[in-house]
């Protein structure tokens, strides 16, 4: 069956497996981040700080550049992948970087975990073949006008060659709208996922073009279940070699990912900051509870209809152990007992309201 067929049911469960250490398929979207072209050693390194303490799962960086403009900043090459290579051993995050030639996939396949083909060659099909037998997953970007069965027969291309590593990544497509760069597609990203079984991330600074996007963006593409996103973090957005306008600095990375709920607790670096995050954890936790307690008086209602008891021992005890079990080792099992009990007791009383 073709990947424009679609794959199957199990190609779709081991998704976690094929992309082992991009923590692809583990409930977390995956967040690629950094500039949009390595510069120099102290830019690299300082983003890859930067954006692993914000929560990023990967690092990205151009050390190869397919730029419009002969004149404009075509990258350091193999320079940039050894900077790279020095930016993943001081944060341990894997390197997503663009091979733009065939006689460039086992020069970059050397320094990077994953390898990007952009959208200019989406359908470069001598090099989708070969980049497939590199070895490594493979990240490829739609083509700015690709319809959805073009972007997926590229990908069929990779698979064909053994390699069932295949990102997708939708960076937007031209339009005739002018006031961004590009314009997202998540319908057809979503129809993407549907159809291949692939994982597909978002480039939302590419579909923008310009920075104060790429919130809203990156919150409708996470929203909308994509797999994870691609955005480019630079330490000074306006004195960057390419792509400027769309590149966050590390305090608005930092925003970001806590607007996406995705910054880890050690990125908060003081008391007031610590209480903020509390704070809007708090209000956000009280929501569910009064939606919770909406459904549990709810379920009151159904069962004095039914003639059921308020108390059903099994359930609760079932429901305990379950959460206990998905809490891991953040939360000891009895502190997570104890607050179900407080809350299934609540619960209980405003069920047994409704029986009086």
């Amino acid at each position: 069956m073709s990947v424009v067929e679609g794959l199957t049911a199990e190609t779709k469960r081991t998704v976690a497996g094929r992309f082992a250490g991009l923590r692809l398929g583990s409930g977390r979207p995956m967040i690629i981040a950094g500039p949009c072209s390595v510069e120099s050693e102290e830019q690299i390194v300082a983003a890859a700080r930067a954006v692993k303490a914000a929560g990023a799962t990967a690092l990205r960086g151009g050390a190869f550049k397919p730029r419009t403009s002969p004149r404009s900043f075509q990258g350091l090459g193999e320079e940039g992948l050894r900077l790279l290579a020095v930016a993943r051993a001081e944060t341990g995050l894997p390197v997503v970087t663009e091979v733009m030639d065939t006689a460039q996939i086992d020069l970059v396949a050397e320094y990077a975990d994953v390898l990007q083909v952009g959208s200019r060659n989406m359908q470069n099909f001598a090099l989708l073949k070969q980049v497939g037998r590199a070895g490594k997953p493979v990240l490829l970007k739609r083509g700015l006008s690709a319809t959805l069965e073009e972007w997926l027969a590229a990908a069929e291309y990779i698979l064909e060659s053994g390699n069932d590593q295949v990102i997708l990544c939708e960076r937007g497509i031209r339009t005739f709208e002018t006031s961004t760069r590009n314009t997202l597609d998540l319908s057809t990203a979503i129809l993407a996922r549907t159809r291949s079984g692939l994982p597909v991330i978002v480039d939302p600074s590419h579909a923008a073009g310009r920075r104060d996007l790429i919130e809203p963006l990156s919150l409708a593409a996470l929203a909308a279940g994509m797999d994870g996103l691609m955005i480019e973090v630079h330490p000074d957005p306006d004195r960057a070699l390419s792509d400027a306008a769309q590149q966050l600095n590390f305090e608005q990375f930092s925003r970001l990912m806590a607007r996406l709920e995705l910054l880890p607790a050690s990125a908060l670096e003081s008391i007031d900051a610590c209480r903020e995050e509390i704070d809007r954890l708090d209000e956000r936790i009280l929501d569910l509870l009064l939606r919770r307690m909406a459904a549990a008086r709810r379920v009151g209602q159904l069962k004095r209809g039914a003639g059921l008891p308020v108390l059903q021992e099994d359930r609760e005890h079932a429901l305990i152990d379950r959460l206990a079990g998905l809490a891991g080792d953040e939360l000891a099992g009895e502190e997570v007992r104890e607050i179900w009990q407080a809350i299934l007791a609540v619960s209980r009383r405003a069920q047994q309201a409704l029986h009086a």
